[in-house]
């Protein structure tokens, strides 16, 4: 089976897990959906434009939705640095 048709199959199930999934991964909880995917797939990469959050894998990207649109804005969330992936999930440190 694809790769793609694989992770495709994985947001579907996680779409429908629950009735409002779209608009909660598609406004605010972006980040937090590409990393349940980087967990499952963990060869791909997470990028984010300050805006949204798309996950990478095999040279197509996914959301929420399915296949997602990179744009120019859109940089490896790594480069953010650590600091502030977890201000941009809102993480508190304990």
């Amino acid at each position: 089976m694809e790769a793609f048709t694989t992770i495709l199959k994985t947001i579907e199930l996680i779409r429908e897990s629950f009735t409002d999934s779209v608009e909660v991964y598609m406004n605010g909880s972006c980040v937090r959906f590409a990393m349940i995917l980087k967990h499952l797939y963990p060869q791909g990469e997470i990028y984010y434009d300050m805006d949204h959050a798309i996950f990478s894998y095999d040279g197509n990207y996914y959301d929420i939705n399915g296949f997602a649109e990179k744009n120019d804005g859109h940089i490896p969330l790594i480069d953010y640095g650590i600091m502030k992936a977890h201000e941009i999930m809102n993480l508190k440190y304990k």
